[in-house]
């Protein structure tokens, strides 16, 4: 190693302990004596430091500021540098301060090192050299085989182990320069080897035919001791001269030309490569059969020899076998014949004999892949084909086959020359002397699906069931799944199934997307499209909306025809039958009034009672019937204002085991389920059933109830019943008389009082009214006149007054707010024994209405004691029936003296 090394620079800094000085008496605590030291490192240069203690343990740089005390060294490093190592010591208290060297560069030919395991440098010893045999290895070698020279070992610290006698021993093929390799390494005591920079090795050629000679040369200095020179090939270049590398250092490459190839079979692919030196050797061009050398290495280290090493090198004439493979296209369709063709060709100066040609598939499903062997060929199990030939220095030789695959995908064909004899170079089984062609086999791989979709193109369930003439959409699409596109592809749309034509068809027109493809329509139940092309990947729909008109189920199929890229027909293909079903519900409606239990028959009711009203409402159709509303209109007398009561109803489905309440509108008089609306399913009936009420005072005359049904798509309809409420008429009189018993020739007297009502459940008044009373009779049905006298008559008309509600009988009187006085009539206004009122003859009690009557009646003077009677009777007409009634009651009056 030449030049000098610049030390560390260590730097001692002194710790002062001051003293605390002030002012005053004061007391100077005694210091603690610091028991360690610490170190700092300035390292500019990023150099790897490591610190050790005097027994050589590595002090970790966390601990560099409490070190105790001792002796220390500190070694700086970095890779393509000669090391440098400097001692120093740390003192309690003290700091030392490290500046790092600047390290020298490895240099190349001026002193050989090796290379530690951590590509630290270490210095060649003279006690190195004086054990040479034991301390170095040499290698030299021209061809890597198998169980000689590893150069996967080369520049590490494993021995890449001595060549075999073949790897010394080469042939090569002419014109070419060929790398021969050396490497020089150090046998450490713990048995690896290192390799070593800068040992020089020596190249001789001492014998040679053919004017072999030294080409290149990794560098090298002359043998005399002269300054270094790159490329050091001197004696008519018969002898080089070369260094070990380092793979850090700027190292020679090895030759490029391309008229004289570099022939490298070494196994060391760089120069770069700490330990390894090379030269390169050719011959004269002029040559053309064969070149020998006898080679000698000598490795020195420091100028002491290690060994030498004989390498035997031949120049021979080499074929050089080149192959293709190119084929008649790169696509085809399925089953479409391709043909590919292979030529190996011999551009060396060598002849090869016994050329073993192999083809095989290599990619793609071989289930699916055939050829046709060439001439001079056989197939093989490979799906292709071998054959043996010979080709002199400058032949040919092609072989043309076809292939064809039946499914798609890439099938590629690998072309191999397996092995040739290779003149002095024997069997040759070359790694990569192929070529690779691929056959691309597309093709369309067409399918059809035809679907019902809304009118958003939303797919629905097939079997939909709509209403008549409710338009239902369907979608035909074409898909190309596969990699080649379609041509004259023609989808035709038909009825299937039997469905009937005469109540099917299309409406409107067909839309496509995202072509726009013509259609012409078959009638107007089907269509066909004119030819299209339809690309990889792409897809094609047809929409279109029908109709049924009838109850049924209606179908049609897309059938779909192309042509492959291939030229063969693909089809036809049918879609799927989707179907539509047109079912539509048919509601009836009948409506029914019956007798109730224990209550007069329907057509002759009375105000009071009750009949049952069965309203049914049928769906014999083939749909489901929605929101049915089933309602019953509770009946009125024809052109009056008097309807019938609601009293109780329910309802029921048949097929299902509830029953369902009803609601009761008295606003409409409406009857409704609860609730409003229910789904009648096909062949289910709901039946209403209502009991009514004819209303107290209803008049005579035929009530009629409507039932009806509303449904969102089965329409409306409405059936009706009527009942007859006949004539009825009951009347309630009262007498009284307010005073008892009075006195002869009293002019006080008493005030005989009488009601005459209608009974609120009557359903006519009463008309034609005469009172005819008889005051002071002797006997109570008598009718002649009486003795008592009587004036001062009133009376009055109440149309509401106030009855007990359980007997019925009136309880208020002519003082009743309702009561009014009333004039309507004639009679006379005083008189002796027999009053007549007579009202106007359309003077009407009306059902719940009184007469109230009140006249002063006396005893004349000289009547006898005894007991008397005042009675009165109502003749009347039913109005509504004409008939006449007559009413009689009767009070006892007595007479004292």
């Amino acid at each position: 190693m030449h030049g000098n090394m610049k030390l560390g620079i260590v730097a001692l800094t002194s710790v002062l302990l001051l003293a605390s000085c002030g002012g005053g008496e004061t007391t100077t605590p005694t210091p603690v004596a610091p028991s360690v030291g610490s170190v700092g490192v300035q390292n500019p240069n990023g150099y790897t430091v490591v610190v050790k203690d005097a027994n050589g343990t590595v002090i970790p740089s966390s601990n560099y500021n409490s070190l105790a005390p001792g002796t220390y060294s500190v070694t700086y490093s970095k890779e393509g540098f000669v090391s440098q190592t400097v001692p120093f010591t740390v003192t309690a208290g003290q700091s030392v301060s490290l500046v790092a060297p600047m390290l020298q560069a490895v240099p190349a030919g001026n002193g050989a090192f090796y290379l530690d395991a951590n590509g630290r440098v270490v210095q060649i010893t003279r006690e190195d050299l004086n054990n040479a045999g034991t301390r170095f290895v040499f290698y030299a070698w021209m061809e890597n085989e198998t169980g000689g020279f590893n150069p996967a070992n080369a520049g590490t610290t494993t021995d890449p182990g001595a060549p075999t006698a073949g790897e010394m021993n080469e042939v090569a093929p002419l014109n070419t320069q060929n790398v021969a390799a050396g490497y020089v390494g150090f046998r450490a005591p713990d048995g690896r080897v290192y390799p070593i920079v800068g040992a020089n090795v020596r190249w001789d050629i001492l014998e040679q035919a053919g004017n072999v000679r030294f080409a290149a040369a990794d560098d090298g200095g002359q043998p005399s001791g002269a300054p270094v020179t790159s490329q050091d090939i001197n004696d008519n270049a018969l002898s080089a001269n070369t260094y070990t590398n380092s793979a850090t250092g700027n190292n020679a490459r090895f030759p490029s030309s391309a008229e004289f190839p570099l022939y490298n079979v070494t196994g060391i692919n760089t120069p770069d490569t700490n330990g390894f030196t090379w030269t390169a050797l050719n011959h004269d061009p002029n040559v053309t059969t064969r070149a020998t050398a006898r080679v000698r290495a000598v490795a020195y280290v420091n100028g002491t020899e290690i060994t030498k090493r004989f390498l035997d090198k031949t120049f021979a004439p080499s074929a050089r076998l080149t192959i293709t493979k190119t084929p008649e296209a790169h696509q085809a369709g399925l089953n479409q014949a391709r043909e590919f063709t292979i030529t190996v060709a011999n551009t060396g100066a060598g002849a090869a004999t016994g050329i073993r040609l192999n083809d095989v598939l290599r990619t793609g499903d071989a289930g699916a892949y055939s050829i046709t062997a060439p001439t001079g060929g056989t197939a093989n199990a490979n799906d292709g084909f071998d054959a043996t030939f010979d080709l002199a220095p400058g032949a040919t030789r092609s072989f043309t086959f076809p292939a064809q695959a039946s499914a798609v995908g890439v099938y590629c064909d690998v072309a191999s020359i397996v092995s040739y004899t290779n003149g002095e170079f024997g069997m040759v089984t070359p790694n990569a002397l192929q070529d690779e062609a691929c056959l691309t086999v597309t093709a369309p791989n067409l399918n059809i699906t035809k679907s019902l979709v809304d009118a958003n193109g939303t797919p629905i369930a097939d079997g939909i069931t709509v209403a008549p003439n409710t338009p239902v959409f369907a979608r035909i699409t074409i898909t190309n799944n596969g990699n080649a596109a379609a041509t004259n592809v023609v989808v035709t749309d038909a009825l299937a199934n039997n469905t009937n034509a005469a109540n099917y068809g299309i409406q409107g027109q067909v839309t496509t997307a995202p072509q726009t493809v013509a259609t012409t329509m078959a009638g107007n139940d089907g269509f066909t499209t004119a030819p299209f092309t339809l690309a990889a990947g792409a897809t094609q729909t047809f929409t279109f909306a029908a109709t049924g008109t009838v109850d049924g189920t209606y179908c049609d199929q897309g059938t779909m025809t192309a042509t492959s890229n291939n030229g063969a027909a693909i089809g036809p293909v049918a879609s799927q039958i989707p179907c539509f079903k047109v079912a539509s519900p048919q509601l009836a409606i009948t409506k029914v009034n019956t007798q109730a239990p224990n209550q007069p028959p329907i057509n002759s009711l009375t105000p009071g009672s009750s009949y049952n009203s069965t309203i049914t409402v049928t769906n014999s159709g083939s749909a489901t019937a929605t929101a049915v509303a089933v309602r019953d209109v509770l009946g009125s007398l024809t052109g009056g204002s008097t309807f019938m009561n609601f009293g109780s109803g329910n309802y029921t489905v048949s097929g299902t085991a509830q029953t369902g309440s009803v609601s009761f509108d008295t606003a409409s008089r409406t009857v409704s389920t609860v609730p409003a609306t229910i789904n009648l399913a096909p062949g289910q009936t709901l039946t209403l059933n209502i009991t009514s009420t004819v209303p107290q005072g209803a008049p005579r005359g035929e009530y009629c109830d409507t039932g009806s049904y509303s449904s969102t798509n089965g329409g409306t309809g409405q059936a009706q019943a009527c009942v007859t409420v006949t004539s009825f008429i009951a009347e309630q009189t009262q007498l009284v008389d307010t005073t008892d018993p009075i006195r002869p020739g009293n002019t006080t007297g008493t005030i005989v009082a009488s009601n005459a009502s209608v009974e609120p459940a009557s359903n006519e008044g009463a008309t034609n009214n005469v009172l005819i009373y008889n005051y002071g009779v002797l006997d109570p049905v008598q009718t002649t006149a009486g003795v008592f006298n009587y004036s001062n008559t009133q009376v009055y008309y109440d149309p509401t007054p106030v009855r007990n509600p359980t007997t019925g009988a009136i309880t208020s009187d002519f003082t009743n707010a309702s009561s009014t006085l009333v004039t309507n009539y004639t009679t006379t206004a005083s008189g002796t024994g027999q009053q007549t009122i007579t009202f106007d003859p359309t003077f009407r009690v009306a059902p719940g209405a009184v007469i109230y009557v009140r006249t002063q009646v006396t005893a004349p003077a000289g009547t006898a004691e005894g007991q008397y009677f005042q009675t009165y009777r109502w003749n009347n007409t039913a109005e509504s029936s004409g008939r006449a009634l007559t009413n009689y009651k009767t009070e006892s009056t007595t007479v004292v003296p």
